[in-house]
């Protein structure tokens, strides 16, 4: 019965997940792509975390790490050391790989520059080229928090959406993405993860965890 339950919930959790996740994709893209400027709350909301003081970067830096694509590799590595779950482990990979290309795509797409094109003053502390939306450290480090979230028991579950958090809130702190980058982030690394699950058999009715 308990198995069932918790089933369930995170059938629920994987449901919510991928309507969140093409929410916040699909109406960040409809804003970037409809507009040749940046939209002024965007503006006021990226000024408060860029502004922040500089003391705080060697805290976030180490996070942040955590949606590169050498990152998110040691983390899928490290799942498969701890948990020794092959479907698991390919579902990390899965995601993270699938997030961090896919988000390539959608930049050329997207075509929307960096902060420091955008915007007058940008305080820039990691270097970055390429184009802005959608961030690719958000999309790779919110597709692995949902592949493994739903793994961890109880409160443990909010460990990774939270570290997930942190790259992106330090993108834009680190003045190489505008929020709305981040928010599409997010949405692609959502959809990204619960894919990963249900082609790998994680997720869905009945799906077995244990493997």
């Amino acid at each position: 019965m308990a198995g069932t339950i918790g089933r369930r919930a995170v059938e629920r959790g994987e449901i919510a997940a991928a309507v969140g996740g093409a929410v916040l994709l699909t109406a960040s893209w409809a804003v970037v792509v409809t507009r040749d400027d940046v939209p002024a709350a965007e503006v006021r909301a990226f000024v408060a975390a860029n502004g922040l003081p500089g003391a705080l970067w060697p805290v976030v830096w180490a996070p942040v790490q955590a949606g590169s694509l050498v990152g998110s590799l040691l983390i899928v590595a490290a799942t498969a050391a701890v948990t020794r779950r092959k479907r698991l482990t390919a579902a990390a990979l899965l995601a993270g790989q699938g997030a961090y290309f896919g988000a390539k795509g959608v930049k050329h797409l997207a075509a929307r520059a960096r902060p420091r094109e955008l915007l007058p003053v940008v305080e820039v502390r990691e270097r970055a080229t390429g184009l802005g939306y959608l961030s690719g450290h958000s999309a790779v480090a919110f597709a692995l928090a949902t592949v493994l979230a739903s793994e961890l028991p109880g409160a443990w579950r909010v460990v990774p959406f939270a570290i997930a958090g942190v790259v992106g809130f330090g993108r834009v702190y680190a003045g190489v993405h505008l929020p709305l980058d981040v928010v599409g982030g997010v949405g692609l690394g959502l959809l990204a993860g619960i894919a990963a699950r249900g082609a790998l058999g994680l997720g869905g009715p009945g799906a077995r965890t244990t493997r």
